[in-house]
């Protein structure tokens, strides 16, 4: 299938007019709410959120009207959208991003990366669940926390769970998200330090996936069980066996203590064993270090075939993580997410969906674009920022085409690039990062 802009369009329009032929699923009060005709229906409020900018909701209500007479005010809107459920973007979010069938592999693997990232919302005491009150020379804020399986070969975010600042736990977000994956085929998962638990590491061999994740380095002397050699670079194998009892609770029970045999406390989560379980589950995997080009070394566990990928090709491999955390960047401020017009929960949430949906229809229109046209003596790209505005201007219908203005809005790609990370201090943002929606 190609993805072109226009496709996408029909694919999101059909979705949301799916969704509106049964309302009562997504609203507040089933029967009740969008049933009279109104000029703001249950897909145009869609429609609205996913393509509002930074400006205010009036602003953003004239965009779409093109009337200064017929607009519906900003409070009307508000009335509207405060009786759709989360639900609504979630799944509208998940069944696009089900209907995208993207064709970049490494080596014939779907590059995975697994990260979070914070987001504020104004203050709104309201939700203890997420706010954090302020010093006595600051207000306080709402944090949530963004967990995300991103799509490094192609661009998309593949599954988004999002959990509030108290009750966030990136493992738990993490095996949610393996679990109900719909990606087929073989996988690598990268992810940082915080994803080295065991019970992930169970989960992602249950799916079938290979994983490449960072451990913490400094100092260690110890992983697994596994004492690690005093040298700057080594790659050896693992193998443990996990289980819930003691050695001596298994010998008295008449059970063989297992080789590499490590107890689960009580207290640690691990899905495969119940808490007074006498079964095992074994783990094997390679524990590999490496050393960077500035002297530093990097710890990191994986499953992949050491012939396929021996430590050089690893420390390639990992490197490649790093696209999901400058998509965060472009999610946040191209799109235009860290600009919230909400601060109640449930219409957060709705940004947040809509935010995540029109990140992937603008990088699913940019497939169709062949950057090797250039006439740049560099790899190019499209720049993104144009392409979300493009894109958005396309769903809106105000413009008929956008795949020309994406063909001429290239930027040159220069691999190997590295410049140190800049010390932030206070809140202020940049105009280049003004808000492409």
């Amino acid at each position: 299938m190609k993805y072109t802009p226009g496709i996408l369009r029909e694919v999101l329009h059909s979705l949301i007019r799916k969704l509106g032929e049964t309302p009562e699923q997504f609203v507040r009060q089933s029967g009740r709410d969008f049933t009279r005709p109104r000029t703001l229906r249950f897909e145009t409020v869609i429609s609205l959120l996913l393509t509002m900018s930074e400006n205010s909701v009036g602003k953003a209500l004239i965009k779409r009207f093109k009337s200064m007479e017929n607009t519906p005010s900003a409070s009307a809107f508000v009335q509207q959208r405060e009786k759709l459920l989360p639900a609504a973007m979630e799944t509208l979010f998940q069944g696009f991003t089900a209907c995208l069938r993207p064709a970049g592999r490494f080596q014939g693997y779907r590059l995975l990366a697994a990260d979070g990232s914070d987001l504020k919302s104004a203050t709104y005491p309201g939700d203890p669940a997420s706010y954090r009150p302020g010093t006595a020379r600051q207000h306080g804020w709402n944090l949530w926390h963004l967990n995300a399986l991103y799509d490094l070969q192609n661009g998309i975010y593949t599954d988004v769970i999002v959990q509030k600042e108290h009750e966030k736990d990136e493992k738990a977000a993490l095996c949610a998200m393996v679990d109900h994956s719909a990606v087929s085929g073989p996988v690598i998962l990268l992810a940082d330090r915080g994803y080295e638990a065991c019970n992930n590491l169970a989960h992602l061999e249950k799916k079938g996936w290979n994983y490449l994740i960072r451990l913490r380095d400094k100092n260690r002397t110890v992983a697994y069980g596994q004492k690690l050699p005093d040298t700057a670079q080594f790659d050896i194998p693992v193998r443990i066996t996990l289980g819930r009892q003691t050695a001596r609770q298994l010998e008295q029970l008449g059970l063989v203590v297992p080789a590499s045999y490590y107890r689960v406390p009580p207290q640690m989560t691990f899905d495969d064993l119940e808490p007074k379980s006498t079964s095992f589950t074994a783990l094997s995997f390679r524990i590999v270090r490496i050393e960077t080009e500035n002297g530093d070394t990097e710890l990191l566990i994986t499953n992949l075939d050491p012939k396929c990928f021996p430590p050089a090709a690893l420390k390639r491999l990992y490197a490649m993580r790093w696209g999901i955390e400058t998509s965060f960047r472009s999610l946040k401020y191209a799109v235009g997410l860290i600009r919230l017009h909400a601060k109640k929960p449930d219409l957060v949430l709705q940004e947040i969906f809509a935010s995540f949906l029109i990140f992937n229809f603008t990088q699913a229109s940019i497939w169709t674009v062949d950057t090797a046209q250039s006439a740049s003596k560099y790899l190019c790209r499209v720049n993104f920022s144009d392409a979300v505005f493009a894109c958005c201007a396309f769903f809106r219908e105000a413009v008929s085409d956008p795949l020309p203005l994406l063909r001429r809005k290239l930027l040159p790609v220069r691999p190997g690039r590295t410049a140190p990370r800049p010390k932030i201090t206070g809140h202020r943002i940049s105009s280049c990062y003004a808000s492409a929606r």
